[in-house]
């Protein structure tokens, strides 16, 4: 099973409705306030995640949980958490997922006008991956995941037309890049390298 993590930063709406389209089996988080993103393309969301500080319409939460006859048909799992916490609705997102043992994630959202919290998802990559969680953030500039071991791109499934690669913890050996302008061999690429 997979999921679709939807959060609060900026969105290509139709980026995120194609990618939906396309993958109608996947379990669908919707992140605080990021419920709003999902109404424009009329999308109703299995869970709602977040401690709803952003969104603060305690009607359109009791809406989605599907309270009072009107909406019983709806029941959305609402998991409302404490505004004051250690962690971000977007990593309680992801826990939530993998609670339910999901291990392939897309995010959207994940970036934006918010240094610290585009920082921070892009470290939660790291942490989930140690546990096998794949996690990749998509936006219409970007795809952005944590890769381990050896693997092989393929070049019809890259993301635009550039290609970077960054070491989070210590130094790494890329073996061989080929295919691209400035081709690698054998080079160790480390954590205070760009």
């Amino acid at each position: 099973m997979n999921a679709i993590i939807v959060t609060g930063g900026d969105i290509d709406i139709s980026l995120l409705e194609n990618y939906i389209a396309e993958n109608k089996e996947d379990v669908i988080i919707s992140v605080d306030a990021a419920i709003t993103k999902l109404e424009k393309i009329n999308v109703i969301p299995h869970i709602m995640v977040g401690d709803f500080d952003t969104l603060a319409d305690e009607k359109r939460l009791e809406y989605y949980a599907g309270l009072g006859k009107k909406y019983e048909n709806l029941n959305v799992e609402i998991v409302k958490h404490d505004p004051i916490k250690d962690f971000s609705d977007s990593e309680l997102a992801v826990d939530r997922a993998v609670k339910d043992d999901i291990k392939n994630i897309a995010v959207f959202g994940a970036l934006g006008k918010r240094f610290d919290h585009a920082f921070a998802n892009i470290l939660i990559l790291q942490k989930y991956k140690k546990i096998g969680v794949d996690i990749t953030i998509y936006d219409k500039y970007n795809k952005i995941y944590v890769k381990s071991n050896h693997f092989i791109l393929e070049r019809e499934r890259l993301w635009g037309k550039y290609i970077s690669f960054f070491s989070l913890e210590g130094k790494n050996f890329m073996e061989k890049l080929e295919g691209v302008k400035y081709p690698i061999e054998n080079k160790i690429i480390d954590n205070i390298a760009t």
